[in-house]
């Protein structure tokens, strides 16, 4: 929950919108990042650097760096996660506007100002989304099939097909009413808070094309394990919104994968007959992705190790949802809490 805010001394000097930033052990990191949100062109700001609890020396580089800056601040909170800091960050904040800055992203000049711009015409919206796209340093399998979903998103965004589906800048006032991140949460949070915004009757603006760009790891291997730990901790998100479709839609493609292949020891007619129409299943959701894609695609020899691609997220992603549920039914059953950091 959103800690009571601070008193400002000087009202005059309260800007119009505060940009939060998380840090956890990212000593390393600090200088890149905090130069990069000041290449803003939007000036009525205040940066809020928020140190969650890191054992290397994330706040003294902070502390130093920020030194005789008033438009620059660093809060430091006990070891809680992303969510956390980011709900102390609003709790220190004097904007009136919020925008939830991320280390691993790179920030068109001007994501600022059409984000404050977006809010301002539109009286009834609650937060504003800006699309991006990855940040690609290598041309691998992995970057270049992250590069076709990303087109197909705005392709379907431009088409009125695909509704915006998160945001990064809120009205501090909506945060405030909303309680702002679920602290339980380490994955889907950003969503979470979303659809509590549109429930609450807020509309949500759309800033169209690349904002802001997101640096990713670059192989598949490497991103398979990330999907592993995206999936352990993304089940709490889907159970309290009961997106137990979502769940399944993960998770049964992957065990009746594995249910076939041992049916094949017993009745290999059968086990086929199952592996087959996983396949195909499968081919048809692969095959939509890169029929809407192709016209704007340039390397379409992508196409022919995109079903690769996708297949290794998603056996990631179930295994890390199998393990995770597992391990809240067992909690469940001892009567202990789950929350992002037990599961």
């Amino acid at each position: 929950m959103i800690p009571q805010q601070r008193k400002v001394k000087e009202l005059n000097d309260t800007p119009k919108v505060s940009i939060v930033l998380p840090m956890y052990n990212s000593a390393a990191d600090v200088p890149e990042v905090l130069a990069e949100l000041d290449r803003q062109s939007y000036r009525d700001r205040e940066i809020i650097l928020v140190d969650d609890g890191s054992t290397d020396a994330t706040r003294k580089v902070a502390t130093d760096l920020t030194s005789g800056r008033d438009d620059v601040r660093v809060v430091e909170t006990n070891h809680g996660g992303a969510s956390h800091a980011r709900n102390a960050g609003v709790g220190n904040s004097r904007g009136e506007i919020v925008f939830f800055a991320e280390s691993d992203c790179v920030y068109d000049p001007m994501y600022l100002q059409r984000a404050v711009d977006s809010l301002d015409a539109d009286p009834k919206a609650g937060a504003v989304c800006l699309t991006g796209a990855p940040l690609i340093t290598r041309s691998t399998l992995a970057t270049q099939s992250i590069d076709i979903e990303n087109k197909v998103q705005h392709q379907l965004l431009n088409q009125g097909k695909l509704k915006p589906f998160y945001a990064w800048v809120y009205r501090k006032e909506v945060l405030m009413e909303l309680g702002g991140f679920d602290e339980k949460l380490f994955q889907g949070e950003d969503k979470d808070l979303f659809s509590r915004v549109k429930r609450a009757g807020y509309t949500v603006a759309w800033v169209p094309g690349v904002n802001w760009w997101h640096r990713r790891d670059q192989t598949t291997p490497q991103l398979a394990k990330k999907w592993f730990t995206r999936g352990r901790t993304r089940v709490l998100f889907s159970l309290k919104h009961r997106r137990i479709l979502d769940i399944l839609k993960t998770v049964a493609p992957f065990w009746v994968t594995v249910f076939g292949v041992i049916l094949l020891i017993w009745s290999p007619l059968l086990g086929a007959l199952v592996l087959l129409i996983v396949a195909l299943l499968f081919v048809g959701t692969t095959l939509r992705v890169m029929r809407i894609s192709w016209p704007v695609v340039s390397r379409r020899r992508t196409f022919l190790g995109y079903p690769l691609f996708v297949m290794t997220r998603n056996f990631s992603m179930a295994m890390g949802y199998s393990i995770a549920l597992v391990t809240i039914l067992v909690r469940k059953i001892e009567g202990k809490e789950t929350a992002w950091n037990n599961v």
